[in-house]
């Protein structure tokens, strides 16, 4: 018996332990949570946890983690009182137990001995890879690790320790593996599933290894090791695993797009929100009046601040419930005014009809851009989102009789949005805002919105993805270039650009153009044929199209230049609420306020190839 065996069988008698003090009246006990033992995670795989100086970071159970009941959230035994690693190769914990009826069940247990197991649940940040000569198995060091939580359990994986690791852990097989030579991986999951051995398949040692090394790292390529780690226990291939990715990237970013109410305001409570009632509040904040008018977009604001963890406010957060919805008003007569918070309470109030009369915030932010209006918008996002694209696609063949049929692994990557921030100022009269008016309402928030659109459209086609700004389509890398002899192009020249996406199989019937007023004027009139005896008509096409297909125009682009696409596959993500800074002192002697708006968009192109820009071609200068 080699060297390693001997230690993993003999040790055990010697480090077996049970809870090492109890102090009934105080109702706390000290026990062993963690040991470097090697622990066997699956045939051939064995993990060593290193107590090394520096190697477990302590600081979440010492500001007082949770001591649970078998890894269950919702099991709380008590809390984590202090944690150490001790010189002997232990870490060890004073935990406290509470009262509730779950937690006095396991106290008695625990002082009878009937409970006197333990394990620890902990984030891997660093592992190392190593081989021994007189084994056959892989040798895993966890070099750095963090412990996140301490369970009493009936199973636990490291039997030396009165606190262990348990069976149901899959903390290993979920981080990212690296060679000694290579920089560790620094991305950590929390563990989230168990590793049931049985699932294991009849295969080849090396066979096996090889399938779990591939999924691995493919979990770490996609951020995905909880996925890997079920693949792994299923004994899914590769390509299974992919597929099973991709699916869960679907998923997740469906539930993030339908996501657009974060604070959970009814309807009829974001309808009411008054933007002029909270500038006037922000702007006199020594005013108890006006604070106490904006009372309910004062707290519903502060919600939304509280949902917002990408980056730190600099002022007030209108939450998404509100951009999202339009404009609650009702009508007296041939009166129309915006009702309050509260509901309408004025005299014949219960008998008046209330109207939906202005669109929401994002629905006139979508209007003043060309690029929201033909691309896929995402609103209500929550941190960076990821989304899968094809990079290739799978052939079909013939085979004989009997013959196997040969499964073609489809590739895809990912194509990420960050969320950036495009920010706007206006200014509006403090007698403006003593106006009950629903129309001053929404020339406030149409206001608001034309600054960021024009700026958001811009972006969209022109961004460089420099100085904090996107990258728009222009400069986006692989999308098609078409040169042009004049600022004008003939239609051959657009024809030319059709068919430069059809070559690439991503021409679909939704496709559009985008052009500057300058070309439909020079549209109209240019024949698309003007040497034959049948020139088929202009250009610019009955309904607004070119070449069959749906044309915008916009002064957004440049003379000359033409944008042509499927703009399905040009995705804009919107972030949060809108968030407005109001300033009422540079101007004050004007009685102007003067508000900054702020919004987190980003935008991303899942096939660069679906893209074609267009402009006049430069000509060299001769030296």
């Amino acid at each position: 018996m080699g060297k390693i065996s001997e230690q993993f069988f003999s040790e055990p008698m010697r480090r077996m332990m049970s809870i090492e003090q109890v102090n009934a009246e105080a109702r706390t006990i000290e026990l062993s949570f963690s040991s470097n033992s090697e622990i066997e995670r699956r045939p051939g795989v064995i993990e060593i946890l290193s107590h090394a100086p520096g190697a477990c970071d302590l600081s979440r159970l010492n500001k007082r983690a949770n001591l649970l009941f078998n890894h269950n959230l919702n099991i709380v035994l008590g809390v984590v009182e202090s944690a150490r690693i001790d010189p002997d190769g232990h870490g060890r914990a004073i935990v406290r137990f509470g009262k509730s009826e779950e937690a006095e069940r396991v106290w008695k247990d625990v002082q009878d001995k009937i409970l006197c197991q333990a394990s620890v649940g902990y984030r891997v940040k660093e592992v190392k890879y190593s081989s021994r000569s007189e084994s056959d198995s892989e040798f895993y060091t966890i070099t750095k690790w963090e412990p996140y939580e301490i369970s009493i359990v009936t199973a636990p994986a490291d039997s030396s320790v009165g606190i262990g690791r348990s069976l149901t852990m899959k903390e290993f097989m979920e981080k990212t593996i690296t060679a000694p030579e290579e920089v560790p991986a620094s991305a950590p999951v929390e563990p989230k599933m168990s590793i049931n051995i049985e699932t294991e398949r009849s295969l080849g040692r090396q066979t096996e290894q090889d399938r779990v090394r591939a999924i691995i790292d493919a979990g770490k390529q996609y951020s995905m090791q909880d996925i890997a780690m079920r693949a792994i226990e299923e004994g899914k291939s590769l390509a299974e695993t992919k597929d099973l990715f991709l699916s869960a990237l679907n998923q997740r970013n469906h539930k993030i797009v339908d996501g657009t109410k974060p604070i959970g305001l009814s309807e009829k409570e974001s309808r009411s929100f008054s933007m002029v009632k909270l500038i006037r509040a922000l702007s006199s904040p020594e005013d108890p009046s006006a604070r106490k008018g904006a009372a309910f977009e004062l707290e519903a604001c502060s919600a939304a601040a509280d949902q917002v963890s990408h980056r730190s406010l600099k002022g007030t957060m209108i939450p998404v419930d509100v951009l999202t919805t339009p404009l609650l008003a009702q009508r007296s007569g041939n009166t129309i005014s915006m009702m309050s918070g509260s509901g309408y309470t004025g005299s014949g109030g219960n008998t008046v009809q209330t109207h939906l009369l202005a669109a929401s915030f994002i629905d006139v932010l979508r209007n003043r851009t060309v690029i929201m209006q033909v691309a896929t918008q995402l609103s209500g996002l929550v941190g960076n989102i990821d989304i899968p694209k094809q990079t290739t696609t799978s052939s079909g063949y013939w085979i004989g009789e009997d013959g196997d049929a040969n499964k073609q692994d489809i590739n895809f990557g990912l194509v990420s949005l960050k969320p950036k921030t495009v920010a706007n100022y206006g200014e509006i009269t403090r007698k403006m805002l003593v106006q009950p008016s629903l129309s001053v309402e929404m020339l406030l928030r149409n206001d608001l919105a034309a600054g960021l659109a024009r700026a958001i459209d811009k972006a969209g086609f022109y961004g460089d993805g420099t100085s904090n700004a996107p990258t728009g389509i222009k400069n986006t890398s692989g999308i098609h270039n078409a040169k042009f002899a004049s600022d004008d192009p003939t239609f051959k020249e657009l024809i030319a650009m059709e068919t430069a996406i059809a070559m690439e199989n991503a021409d679909v019937e939704n496709m559009a153009l985008v052009v500057n007023p300058s070309f439909r004027g020079y549209a109209k009139t240019a024949l698309k044929f003007p040497t034959a005896s049948t020139n088929g008509g202009t250009i610019w096409e009955g309904g607004n199209t070119v070449n069959g297909y749906r044309t915008e125009v916009t002064n957004q682009i440049s003379t000359g230049d033409i944008f042509f696409g499927n703009f399905a596959d040009f995705l804009i993500g919107l972030w949060g609420g809108l968030e407005i800074t109001v300033d009422p002192y540079t101007h004050s002697a004007k009685g102007r306020i003067r508000i900054v708006s702020m919004q987190d968009v980003d935008f991303t192109i899942r096939r660069a190839v679906s893209f074609c820009y267009g402009s006049k071609q430069k000509l060299k200068v001769a030296a």
